[in-house]
């Protein structure tokens, strides 16, 4: 009779174990391969392959590319996207503010340039000032 105790236990044990496998994201699960290092006898595969199908291809772009996509998969490569777009925003931004501060300083300078200076003897104008 106690054993019904342990075989119970023992059932709990294989079926949370059971659907843990089934339910869980496990990465073999997945279609994709992680992005990792790029094996060159699989890049020189690729530049051969892609040789006879008369596409010439250096190894060093297929390299590149395969580790893009590992980049892809690993969701990377939208931080690096985000960090360029950000740098481009920025440099808009500092732009702008240049131009508005040149906007704002030129009115001012053509504004002193229009203004015409008194004559001399002219009243207002003191003459031992100058």
């Amino acid at each position: 009779m106690p054993f019904y105790f342990f075989f119970g236990i023992l059932g709990l044990v294989i079926g949370g174990l059971l659907t843990w496998f089934f339910l869980a994201d496990h990465p073999f699960e997945s279609l994709e391969t992680p992005g990792g290092p790029v094996d060159e006898v699989e890049a020189a595969l690729l530049v051969k392959d892609l040789a006879a199908d008369g596409i010439n291809v250096d190894e060093h772009t297929v390299v590149r590319i395969l580790n893009m996509h590992g980049l892809y998969v690993d969701g990377k490569i939208r931080e690096a996207q985000a960090a360029a777009e950000a740098a481009r925003v920025e440099t808009l931004r500092q732009s702008a503010i240049q131009a508005a501060a040149a906007a704002s300083a030129a009115p001012a300078a053509s504004a002193a340039s229009v203004v015409p200076a008194p004559a001399a003897g002219a009243p207002g104008r003191d003459a031992d000032a100058i």
